[in-house]
């Protein structure tokens, strides 16, 4: 009868890669129906101007965001295991249709470690840490040459109210963020900061923040591609100032409190508008961003994990404690 137990884990297993396969569609089609501002009517009108040629052109761009930061997860991974470019594809995009469905993306951490040894659980947690932190580290860098620049330019003027709530947001943000630096919490981040940058010499570092910036620049001249598709009227160098502002406020706000404003586009509307740009176009381009770079995506992680065999012993008796 030892035959019995492993039957159940592999159904066990199975249900699970159905169940996550499920919910992808489900959240995708969720985020497609619930958009009150931007009804499938409207999001097909605006992209029917986009040519199959520069569809494809499209897809190339995703292909090219998702391979740097697949080369980067191999260039992460390097200490404990020589994983080829196949192997880190398929972990990061399994790991990435768990991290979809979780606030923050924070299912990652716990996805990306069952593709290796138990040992190395730990390390993998730090290195999946030193990879967003580099990545967070390149959008604060851009952002803040892009408000810069928005600052600086005759067109962006905020009106008493608006400064004043900004003001006040960004007044309430600093005070948290004073207090929040004492608390026990904050200092166990810090520490896991300080730990896993001395995992990498600085030529590793500065090689993870190159791949950062790479990615981030493919993904945001998509975002001004798809304005040159839909015909936007807005110089390049206004644009590249609010794409760059608005993934800066994004990488900020979802944790506080737009985390729905940020994913329908609220943001990026809001800055383009000061440049007299429609906000259906933009809510459209920022809906097919979406589904290019993380639904997409999502759906092959969740197929890939049918694929997956799990590194460590499944025991059904510790799941019911």
């Amino acid at each position: 009868m030892r035959w019995l137990p492993y039957k159940s884990k592999q159904l066990f297993l199975l249900l699970l890669k159905v169940a996550l396969l499920s919910a992808v569609c489900f959240f995708i089609y969720h985020k497609l129906t619930a958009n009150q501002e931007l009804s499938w009517i409207n999001f097909r009108d605006q992209l029917q101007s986009i040519s199959w040629k520069a569809f494809i052109a499209l897809l190339v761009f995703t292909i090219l965001n998702w391979s740097l930061e697949i080369f980067k997860w191999k260039k992460l991974t390097q200490k404990i295991s020589a994983i080829s470019f196949q192997q880190s594809a398929f972990q990061l995009l399994s790991a990435h249709a768990v991290a979809i469905l979780t606030p923050n993306r924070i299912g990652e951490y716990g996805a990306k470690p069952m593709f290796f040894h138990k040992k190395y659980w730990k390390k993998i947690v730090l290195y999946n840490f030193f990879g967003n932190m580099s990545q967070l580290l390149a959008t604060v860098i851009f952002g803040i040459i892009g408000i810069v620049f928005l600052l600086n330019n005759s067109a962006f003027q905020l009106n008493f109210i608006s400064f004043q709530q900004l003001l006040v947001s960004t007044g309430t943000i600093l005070i948290v963020l004073f207090f929040l630096r004492k608390s026990v919490w904050f200092q166990q981040q810090f520490s896991k900061l300080k730990k896993a940058f001395h995992q990498f010499s600085a030529i590793q570092q500065i090689e993870i923040l190159g791949l950062s910036i790479g990615r981030y620049l493919i993904f945001s001249h998509q975002f001004y591609f798809l304005l040159v598709l839909l015909n936007v009227d807005i110089s390049y160098f206004d644009a590249m100032s609010c794409i760059f502002s608005m993934y800066f406020l994004a990488s900020i706000l979802p944790s506080v409190f737009l985390l729905d404003a940020v994913i329908k586009g609220g943001v990026a509307v809001w800055l383009f508008s000061f440049f007299q740009v429609e906000a259906l176009p933009v809510l459209a381009i920022s809906l097919t961003m979406w589904l290019l770079n993380f639904a997409l995506p999502g759906v092959i992680g969740s197929l890939l994990w049918f694929k997956f065999q799990p590194r460590f012993d499944l025991k059904f008796s510790t799941l019911w404690k």
